[in-house]
């Protein structure tokens, strides 16, 4: 397993010559999901009926979208836009929806019971949606179910990477926040190499046997 400055160093490299293509789709992914926000004021029911549902419509499967055009980046394919909107295609649809619903449940029912179990769980799922798109014919409950399985003993790796996002990303505040359009696609190819390196750590024919 690689460290987190190797991986952070990888996805660096990996970026060089990408950059405007990079900020270009996140941009393009942050004016959208900006447009939906705007469904959000206000306090009458039907406003928020309406965000809620387009939350879950609409910004879970363009976020898992966005995910998948950057680890189909880190694997040597090029980055374009429509790629964002893949999830809105046959059965990824269905599934990136009922990922997203379960992953955010379970997440506020351990967090209700304490932050510290939230988090650590939130940590377990988080290769669902990778899972998912490298194996489409798992149901959602199996993606978190393989996620927690092969996050074990790597939850630590990831939320030292997760913490050094969110300090630069508030830092970036400072400059209104545009650093985070470079910041945010280099982080997901960082996300992609961390989870290609436990992919790989589990290509033993014992984990092959599983899937």
């Amino acid at each position: 397993m690689k460290t987190n400055p190797e991986l952070r160093n990888e996805a660096k490299a990996f970026m060089a010559g990408n950059w405007k293509s990079a900020v270009i789709i996140t941009l393009v992914n942050v004016l959208i999901i900006t447009a939906f926000e705007l469904l959000n004021i206000g306090d009458s029911t039907i406003t928020k009926i309406l965000y809620f549902v387009s939350l879950i419509a609409v910004l879970l499967p363009l976020n898992y979208g966005y995910l998948m055009t950057f680890l189909r980046f880190s694997r040597g394919e090029n980055l374009a836009v429509e790629n964002l909107f893949t999830m809105f295609k046959g059965d990824y649809y269905k599934k990136s929806v009922v990922l997203g619903l379960l992953v955010g449940i379970y997440t506020l029912l351990w967090t209700l019971l304490l932050i510290v179990p939230g988090l650590i769980k939130s940590l377990s799922y988080a290769l669902a949606p990778y899972i998912m798109i490298d194996n489409p014919e798992l149901s959602a409950e199996e993606a978190i179910c393989k996620s927690m399985k092969m996050m074990e003993g790597h939850k630590m790796d990831l939320f030292l990477i997760q913490l050094g996002y969110v300090g630069l990303g508030l830092l970036s505040m400072l400059l209104l926040g545009i650093p985070l359009l470079w910041l945010m696609p280099y982080y997901q190819v960082v996300y992609a190499k961390f989870y290609e390196e436990i992919k790989n750590e589990n290509r033993t024919p014992e984990a092959i046997a599983q899937v």
